[in-house]
């Protein structure tokens, strides 16, 4: 809300008649020209969306994740600390067992197309988010039941899954976001307008271009050439921008890169070999050299930030390494599949088959499109993103994500030694192998102002704002 307060205030100062200059604002003795209305933000990814509709999203990659908030609300969302706080939903109550929840909504608010959201479209968007889930309509409420306790409902609800839309007769999704559709190429671009009737106060921006399916090289040179004000960084690209006086900015590390023994294969069940794999890789030079020190090399599932506790798995995985070498006899010969469209993948699965040879274990590596459906691989290498801030909610996500199809029990409790025997449990008896947690990076145009995502990589474009004409770099991100 206090972000609505500041956009009605320049609102506002726009319409004083007598013409009184407001002071700049101030920052660490530095004069900052005040926010203002209008412009495009231009934004370019090497990932590409097929779908609008949330409820076509089988996973929630960092493009969805982009997407969803520009378009669409939730009942609840996080605060800068992480903390489930009121979107949609001005309150909200549960039962003792946690399986009925209640959700009184929020007054006033407009679809895109100008009409009333009302607790059945709420209830029907979200009737299609789980199976697991029964949601009705009770007078102004919306109600949620589940046959199992759901503790972690809250964190559910405020992911990008779980958004707010109505489908029109021609199946386009309708959003009660910031932003609202005016061009939809799949893949390729999309052009979001400002919403003028938006709850929470319109955005400073006019409208946000997204250009999808583009390399990194590419994203770079239309930076340099003022056609992009905002675009993804590799990691091993962040320390050379940054010293060249290029704006950037990297998140905390929320991604994890991790082996998966594929069930109903022999190395599943090979305690030996899954023990020696592990044991053999050098996660420290994954980290300092192919990485170039960015993220933090884990044996942990959530990283350190989130949880806490995450360093008592690394050292606890570092020190069994030096008895892998040499291990099996005779030589394992085992097939290891990445996603072939990611280049940073393709690197890692290499490295560690390096480091599985010391140990005895001939790793096949190959690229497929989809790695699920290879059929003779023994090894996946999967690329996990967060889905929440939350601790318990996002180990149950990395867990349904690593493992699809087998169910998790997430804690009942949110106490850290509760969620640290959980992930121990999940990790000894499902045999994965964390490798790394890794920020994302992204360069900036000089001329955005007033970026400040969260630090798990969140955006909130609705309070971004745009100069003029394009300023000096500094190399450091103004807030």
């Amino acid at each position: 809300m206090k972000h609505s307060i500041l956009r009605s205030l320049v609102a506002a100062s726009a319409l004083l008649a007598l013409g009184v200059a407001l002071a700049p604002f101030e920052r660490e003795g530095l004069a900052v020209t005040r926010p203002r209305y209008g412009g495009t933000l231009r934004i370019e990814m090497q990932a590409a969306a097929v779908s609008l509709v949330p409820a076509d999203w089988e996973a929630v990659g960092a493009i969805e994740e982009r997407i969803a908030p520009l378009l669409y609300d939730r009942l609840v969302r996080f605060d800068d600390a992480g903390r489930v706080q009121p979107a949609l939903a001005l309150s909200w109550q549960h039962d003792a067992e946690y399986r009925q929840w209640q959700f009184r909504l929020r007054k006033g608010v407009k679809l895109h197309d100008g009409t009333p959201l009302t607790p059945t479209v709420v209830a029907s968007a979200l009737g299609s988010t789980s199976t697991n889930w029964r949601v009705s309509v009770f007078g102004e409420t919306v109600v949620i039941e589940s046959k199992s306790p759901t503790p972690n409902l809250l964190s559910e609800l405020a992911s990008a899954q779980a958004s707010i839309f109505r489908r029109n007769p021609d199946g386009t999704p309708v959003g009660t976001g910031p932003f609202r559709v005016d061009s939809w190429q799949p893949q390729r671009r999309a052009r979001f307008v400002a919403f003028e009737d938006y709850w929470d106060g319109r955005p400073f921006l006019d409208a946000v271009e997204l250009e999808m399916s583009r390399p990194l090289r590419e994203q770079w040179l239309s930076l340099e050439l003022g056609k992009a004000d905002l675009v993804e960084l590799s990691l091993d690209e962040v320390r050379r921008a940054t010293q060249e006086g290029q704006r950037t900015w990297v998140s905390a590390p929320v991604e994890l890169f991790a082996l998966t023994f594929v069930a109903g294969r022999p190395t599943e069940s090979d305690a030996q070999v899954r023990e020696a794999l592990a044991a053999s890789i050098d996660r420290a030079a994954l980290h300092s050299v192919l990485l170039q020190r960015q993220g933090e090399a884990t044996g942990a599932l959530l990283p350190q930030w989130l949880s806490g506790y995450g360093i008592l798995f690394s050292a606890r995985r570092e020190r069994a390494r030096p008895a892998a070498k040499g291990a099996l006899q005779p030589p394992r010969r085992l097939t290891l599949v990445y996603d072939s469209a990611d280049a940073l993948a393709q690197r890692i699965a290499e490295r560690v088959a390096v480091n599985a040879r010391e140990a005895g274990i001939s790793l096949r590596v190959t690229g497929a499109l989809s790695p699920a459906e290879v059929v003779d691989a023994d090894v996946r290498l999967l690329r996990v993103r967060l889905a929440t801030p939350e601790p318990r909610g996002a180990l149950g996500a990395v867990a349904a994500a690593l493992f699809a199809g087998e169910s998790f029990a997430v804690p009942a409790s949110d106490a850290p030694e509760s969620l640290f025997a959980a992930e121990r449990a999940l990790l000894e008896s499902h045999g994965v192998i964390p490798l790394v947690h890794l920020p994302e990076a992204y360069a900036l145009s000089p001329r955005v102002k007033r970026w400040q995502p969260e630090r798990w990589g969140a955006w909130r474009l609705e309070d971004v704002w745009l100069e003029s004409a394009p300023a000096s770099s500094s190399g450091e991100v103004p807030r």
